[in-house]
């Protein structure tokens, strides 16, 4: 029988140990995104340089490039079926050994790859690490951090993937894009090493009722001082009640089945629709987009193809910039002010960028390269300083406490099917209807999303998980403390 918690003295004293730590198992999910990073933007420089050295576009076909970039999407969501019941039932702490061995294995694939199929091989064995980034991962970044870090963790990790890409770009231009292999086989290896070192999950171990060793894991990682031992008191009585070990297929099934009856609940359904229109509202602005095929999108843009590999740095290094701005931001100001404001901001460029686009096309204004590249850099720089930072660590801390790995299998599932269609039908939509036309788009899609979001999104920032899950519980039965907490936020 499982050891009951014992709480103990807390201690005052601040240690920078424990801070250091919750970086330590940050830095592991850190190095992931990276790896996303880079995987999104070997397409990016591996297209041109394959039809460069065949002499041809034919190639490499505009279906091969679309399947190129968004073969890791739908692998992804598919994955999202084994990934997350390993990390239900197995662990956070297994399941990141599992995804870095994959990794070593993708990158291995790139090192020595020669044609278009093998980077679609490696993109598809990479949608497992796709699958663990938009659900067992968010949930570890969330699990593992204090409330006053965990929003500059969660941001940080998206400043990461941009990061891999401009390093993937770098490469590329300058290089072999084999090379990304080198840069991905050894970020691999190191986060496969720390996964040994750190704890597993408090959250985790208080879900599989091992109380004892929740208590270990949690003050290991956030200390024995007050708040520390208040969230650590208020997990494991949040988790005492519904605990359960579901070890047979009876009871398998008994958990579907009250996910199914659950998902119906105001608590879980309300933040649920949100993480979705979150997450909809930052591919809508069509930064994803932009940088998978900055290149490509450059090389149209602009007729001057000396500037082409230089324009696409700039924004690459402005986008990396504006990510780490932006993490400074979000401890200034309040997490639903900053992403209504630089949507609101992205947006209003992308009308912009339409309607300048447009009137070069129909030869009203004169085409300037470096009109199009400042537009370009404003664009992404509204959309790095909000959405892209905010989008899934919002949607990270209103994923449900109840059922908490289906609601995240749920959302990764959307989240990776939005992603990979919009990249896979992106060049169509180019040739179709022209940047001009695909910017209009994306313009309109992410006005309508910034509409509902100012409407219904409420704010979370220094709130524990505990704290936001009992905002949309039914207001009888909300905690007074909680109410206390959102009254003070709303003055």
């Amino acid at each position: 029988m499982e050891a009951e918690y014992v709480p103990i003295k807390t201690s005052d004293k601040a240690s920078w140990t424990y801070c250091f730590r919750q970086v330590l198992v940050a830095s592991v999910l850190w190095t992931s995104y990276i790896i996303a990073g880079l995987n999104m933007g070997t397409p990016t420089v591996a297209i041109p340089q394959l039809r460069k050295e065949a002499n041809s576009t034919a190639a490499v076909s505009d279906a091969v490039a679309s399947w190129m970039t968004s073969t890791t999407g739908y692998s992804g969501s598919i994955c999202i079926f084994i990934i997350v019941p390993i990390g239900h039932y197995l662990g956070r702490k297994f399941t990141i050994k599992i995804i870095f061995v994959s990794t070593l294995i993708s990158y291995s694939i790139i090192y020595f790859c020669k044609t278009a199929m093998h980077i679609i091989i490696s993109q598809m064995i990479l949608g497992l690490t796709a699958a663990a980034q938009t659900s067992v991962f968010l949930l570890t970044l969330t699990e593992y951090s204090s409330p006053k870090y965990r929003g500059v963790f969660l941001t940080l990790k998206s400043a990461s993937v941009y990061w891999g890409m401009w390093v993937a770009n770098a490469i590329g231009i300058f290089t072999h894009y084999k090379y990304i292999g080198l840069v991905g086989i050894f970020t691999s290896t190191y986060s496969l090493i720390i996964s040994f070192i750190i704890p597993e999950s408090p959250y985790w171990l208080a879900y599989r009722g091992r109380y004892d060793e929740c208590a270990v894991a949690h003050r290991w990682l956030k200390g024995v001082n007050e708040d520390a031992e208040e969230e650590l008191n208020v997990l494991i009585k949040s988790q005492k009640e519904p605990v359960k070990n579901f070890d047979s297929v009876q009871s398998l099934r008994k958990y579907l089945k009250s996910c199914f009856i659950a998902i119906k609940q105001p608590d879980i359904f309300r933040p649920l629709l949100l993480c979705f229109l979150i997450t909809a509202l930052y591919i809508f602005l069509g930064k994803l987009v932009c940088a998978v095929y900055s290149i490509e999108m450059m090389k149209k843009l602009s007729r001057n193809q000396s500037t082409v590999y230089i324009g696409v740095l700039i924004l690459d290094g402005f986008t990396v910039l504006g990510m780490y701005v932006a993490c400074g931001l979000s401890k200034i100001f309040k997490r639903r002010t900053l992403l209504l404001s630089t949507s609101i901001t992205g947006t209003i460029f992308l009308f912009a960028l339409s309607f300048y686009l447009y009137l070069t096309k129909l030869s009203v204004l004169p085409e300037n390269d470096y009109v199009i590249i400042a537009m370009l850099v404003a664009y992404s720089l509204a959309v790095c300083f909000g959405p892209a930072i905010l989008s899934i660590s919002i949607s990270a801390e209103l994923i449900p406490m109840r059922f908490r790995s289906f609601c995240v299998l749920v959302y990764s599932t959307f989240c990776l099917m939005l992603m990979s269609t919009t990249l896979k039908v992106a060049p169509y939509v180019f040739n179709m209807f022209g940047f001009h036309g695909a910017y209009l788009g994306f313009g309109i899609c992410s006005a309508i999303c910034v509409t509902f979001v100012y409407k219904y999104l409420p704010e979370t920032k220094d709130w524990t998980l505990h704290e936001i899950a009992e905002i949309f519980k039914p207001k009888g039965i909300k905690q007074e403390a909680t109410q206390s907490k959102l009254l003070n936020d709303t003055k």
